[in-house]
């Protein structure tokens, strides 16, 4: 049913913190025998992506045995990106270690997570501080007076009551069961209010909303730290100068220079491998 899969380690957005080092071969050896076992006339390729930044990242994974390459954080910081002008200045200023994981909104409630940057922002603890609460409490009344109206004031900055209004009135659009399931179950209204956040972050990303950039949810993985250090000094540290395609092209080209220099320098030392 499916020509090529692509195996995704831990990158920007949902991520499982999988390794690309462990996942790429064990994926490879069940396609081969999955090809063997059902006598597939066609080869299936498999595919990595997560992390991959730079022409040593992408020359890693050809090694490991990827027939393609799939990059994702560092397309966001190009003038191709949807995002705004305010968050690719950003992005192009972290490094390395400025992403860290957050709870996902879209499913809050199973505690699974998304790699979000957050060098200068206050959206990674407070997202993993709702997402405490919402499993300490069953419901909003529970919480005390102070970390109820901190909430309000800090990070939504409207009430409790003004969300539930705004998500109510969505869901009756759209799926109106679920407000009345919410309505019934005081632990499921906590969560849909309080995964109104991490829309309203979000939506505050793309349009640059300068008074609550701190709020930003950012969605990116540490490849592209690498890869604004590859770049740096070069005609494409601004953003302004990156474009999707020219960066896939310049990434292939310098991969496969990478894997030419490391084969003739493992060549030229295999008689001392004895």
């Amino acid at each position: 049913m499916a020509d090529e899969l692509c195996v995704e380690a831990d990158s920007g957005g949902h991520t499982d913190q999988g390794v690309a080092l462990t996942l790429v071969p064990a994926i490879l050896a069940l396609r081969d025998g999955m090809v063997a076992t059902h006598a597939y006339r066609s080869r299936v390729a498999v595919g990595s992506a997560g992390g991959i930044g730079t022409p040593q990242a992408a020359a890693a994974a050809f090694v490991l045995g990827a027939e393609f390459i799939l990059t994702g954080s560092i397309n966001q910081c190009t003038i191709e990106s949807g995002t705004s002008a305010a968050v690719k200045d950003l992005l192009q200023s972290i490094d390395v270690q400025d992403t860290t994981y957050a709870p996902a909104g879209d499913m809050f409630e199973l505690g699974a997570k998304v790699q979000v940057v957050r060098r200068g922002l206050f959206f990674p603890s407070r997202a993993n501080k709702l997402y405490e609460i919402y499993q300490r409490y069953d419901r909003i009344e529970d919480i005390d007076s102070n970390t109820r109206g901190h909430i309000q004031e800090k990070y939504f900055k409207r009430s409790f009551e003004d969300v539930w209004h705004e998500t109510r009135a969505h869901y009756l659009r759209h799926n109106a069961e679920r407000v009345l399931q919410a309505e019934k179950h005081p632990k499921q209204k906590m969560a849909m209010i309080f995964k109104w956040y991490f829309v309203h972050t979000s939506r505050l990303a793309l349009a640059g909303a300068e008074r609550k950039n701190v709020d930003y949810q950012i969605h990116c993985g540490p490849a592209l730290g690498a890869f604004n250090q590859w770049v740096k000094g070069t005609a494409i540290e601004d953003w302004r100068s990156r474009k999707v395609a020219e960066i896939a092209e310049l990434i292939m080209t310098q991969s496969a220079a990478v894997l030419n220099s490391r084969f003739r320098s493992m060549a030229s030392r295999s008689g001392t491998w004895r």
